[in-house]
């Protein structure tokens, strides 16, 4: 199952969700859903623009992987 990882990530290096929308243009309510982990199917760009804001906001080299969180042999329903 994939699933969001993005608010343990941002809560871990203190980054609001105000500075990941002033840092990349997002709109807040996106920011908010995929935070929450409402956001169901992100586009590419969109996984772009957020890794590439932490990364200018933390000084971190983060990925994919602090975004999105992989366990193998579990699935979403639906």
């Amino acid at each position: 199952m994939v699933a969001w990882k993005l608010k343990e990530t941002m809560d871990g290096h203190g980054v609001t969700r105000y500075a990941l929308q002033k840092d990349t243009g997002i709109a807040m309510n996106t920011i908010r859903a995929m935070y929450d982990a409402e956001t169901q199917r992100p586009d590419l760009a969109l996984l772009d623009r957020v890794i590439h804001g932490l990364r200018r906001l933390t000084g971190k080299d983060l990925g994919l992987e602090d975004v999105l969180r992989f366990t193998p042999g579990e699935t979403r329903e639906g």
